[in-house]
C-alpha cells in the first residue's frame, strides 16, 4: 500500500509479550484549559490502561495571534504534550471554521496536522489499533491513518446520528467511505447502537460500550456524612436538550408544598453557542419566581460535583435526549437516587430500587417523580446503589470490556477482517 508507515514493531503481532499499543484520537478530550471537556473519553482511556497502552492525540482549535476574543483565544494556551495518569496526551492544532461553517471539510482540514503527529509517533511506537471518539471528524481521520499503517480502526459514539447524517449528506458521504475501513462502531447506549445501526445499515458492525464511571471519585457518603432533604442537584452543560427550563416548571409546582425545596445548579455553557440557551433557563426561572431558590454555581471539578451530589436529597435529569447520562450512573455510584425522563440511555440505567423514571417534557410528571423520592429517601440504600452502579459501570467492569474488545478485533473475532 502506498504512504504505509513501518514501525519498529509490526502491529498486531499477538505473540508479542506486550499490551497492544491503542492509538487514541479524540477532539473531545481534557486539557489544562479545559479540562472536563470530553471526560467521559479520557475514563475510557483510563479503563484502557490495565489492558492496553494508550496514547492520544487530542487536536484543539487553531487560534491565530492576534484575535483578541476569549472563546478563541484560549485554544493557544493549552499545551502541546502532556501526561496524564501515565499516559501521554497530545493537542496538535487543526483549522476549523466557526460553528458549523465548514463542517463538511473537518477531516480534511484537520487530517494533515493529525498525520504528521501520528507517523511520527507510529514510527516510535509501532500501534497496533486505533480508537476513535466520534465517528466525525475523528473517525474518519483514524479511517484514513488505519488505511495508511494497515491496522484495524474502532470508534466510540456519544451522539446520534440521525438525523444529523441526513441533515449534512456531505457528511453522510464521507462517513460512509470511512466506515468500509472501520472494524466496528461502538455506541454508549443500546437506543443510541440502534439510532447508529439505522444510518450505517447492516453491513457495518456495531456494539455497545458503555461509558465509564469514576468510581474512586464518586463515591459512598462516609459515616456521618448526611444528605440534605431540601436539596435537588442539577449536573450538565445548560443547553436547551438537557431541559433545564422543563425542571425549573416542575420546581415551581412543587414550590407551595416544600417551601425549603431550592435546586442546585452544576454546569455552565462552553461555547458561545450554548449560551442564548443558559440565558433562555435563566429567563424561565426568573419569570416562575424561583430566583432565590435556584443557585447556579458553575463548572466545577469531578471532586466538586462528587461532594454535591453526596449532599443532595435526588438528582434530577430532566433531559429532551440522553444517549446514555453519565451524571445519573455518577450519582448512585455516591449513593444519591435518580429521577430522569425517559429520553434514551436512563432506560438503561435506572430501575425503581435505583430511582424514578417520567415521561419528557412533562414538568407535573417530574415533579411528581421529584416528589415521591423525596418521600421514600430513607428507602434507597446507598450501598446498594453504589454496588449496582459501580458492578455495571465501574472502571473494572469498563476494563473488562474494553479489553475483550480489543482483543476481540485484533484476532479478526469482530467486524472485517484485514483482507476485506
Amino acid at each position: 500500500m502506498n504512504g504505509v508507515i513501518e514501525p519498529g514493531l509490526a502491529p498486531g503481532d499477538l505473540s508479542a509479550p506486550r499490551r497492544p499499543r491503542v492509538l487514541v484520537i479524540a477532539r473531545n478530550y481534557p486539557n489544562n484549559i479545559l479540562p472536563t471537556l470530553g471526560i467521559w473519553t479520557a475514563r475510557f482511556v483510563q479503563a484502557s490502561t490495565g489492558a492496553a497502552d494508550p496514547t492520544v492525540i487530542a487536536p484543539v482549535p487553531y487560534a491565530p495571534p492576534g484575535i483578541p476574543i476569549e472563546a478563541f483565544a484560549r485554544f493557544r494556551r493549552v499545551a502541546r504534550q502532556r501526561h496524564e495518569n501515565g499516559t501521554v496526551v497530545h493537542h496538535p492544532r487543526v483549522l476549523v471554521g466557526p460553528g458549523y461553517l465548514l463542517h463538511s471539510f473537518e477531516a480534511s482540514l484537520g487530517y494533515p496536522s493529525v498525520r504528521r503527529l501520528a507517523d511520527r509517533l507510529h514510527r516510535q511506537a509501532g500501534f497496533d489499533l486505533i480508537h476513535a471518539h466520534f465517528i466525525y471528524p475523528d473517525g474518519v481521520i483514524a479511517a484514513r491513518l488505519g488505511q495508511r499503517y494497515g491496522i484495524p480502526v474502532i470508534t466510540t459514539e456519544p451522539a446520534p446520528w440521525l438525523p444529523w447524517l441526513r441533515d449534512y449528506p456531505r457528511v453522510g458521504c464521507i462517513v460512509n467511505e470511512a466506515l468500509a475501513h472501520i472494524r466496528v462502531v461502538t455506541a454508549v447506549s443500546e437506543s443510541l447502537r440502534q439510532n447508529i445501526a439505522a444510518a450505517a445499515g447492516p453491513t457495518v458492525a456495531t456494539e455497545v460500550l458503555y461509558n465509564v464511571a469514576d468510581d474512586e471519585t464518586f463515591r459512598a457518603p462516609a459515616p456521618g456524612e448526611r444528605w440534605d432533604p431540601d436539596q435537588i442537584l442539577f449536573i450538565g452543560v445548560v443547553r436547551h436538550v438537557k431541559g433545564l427550563d422543563v425542571l425549573a416548571h416542575a420546581l415551581a409546582r412543587l414550590a407551595s408544598r416544600r417551601p425549603k425545596l431550592r435546586l442546585v445548579v452544576v454546569g455552565a455553557a462552553y461555547y458561545r453557542g450554548y449560551q442564548k440557551d443558559e440565558a433562555d433557563a435563566r429567563a424561565v426561572i426568573d419569570q416562575l419566581g424561583l430566583g432565590t431558590r435556584v443557585v447556579f454555581i458553575g463548572q466545577v471539578g469531578p471532586a466538586e460535583v462528587a461532594a454535591a451530589l453526596r449532599r443532595s436529597a435526588v438528582l434530577v435529569v430532566p433531559s429532551r435526549r440522553e444517549t446514555f447520562s453519565t451524571v445519573t450512573v455518577e450519582a448512585l455510584a455516591s449513593g444519591t437516587p435518580v429521577v430522569a425522563t425517559r429520553c434514551g440511555g436512563p432506560e438503561e440505567i435506572l430501575t425503581r430500587e435505583t430511582g424514578r423514571l417520567v415521561p419528557a417534557e412533562d414538568p407535573e410528571a417530574l415533579a411528581a417523580g421529584i416528589e415521591e423520592v423525596l418521600e421514600t429517601r430513607e428507602a434507597f440504600d446507598p450501598g446498594h446503589l453504589r454496588h449496582y452502579a459501580v458492578s455495571k459501570f465501574g472502571r473494572a467492569a469498563a476494563a473488562a470490556r474494553l479489553e475483550s474488545l480489543y482483543a476481540r478485533v485484533l484476532t479478526n473475532r469482530i467486524g472485517r477482517s484485514h483482507d476485506d
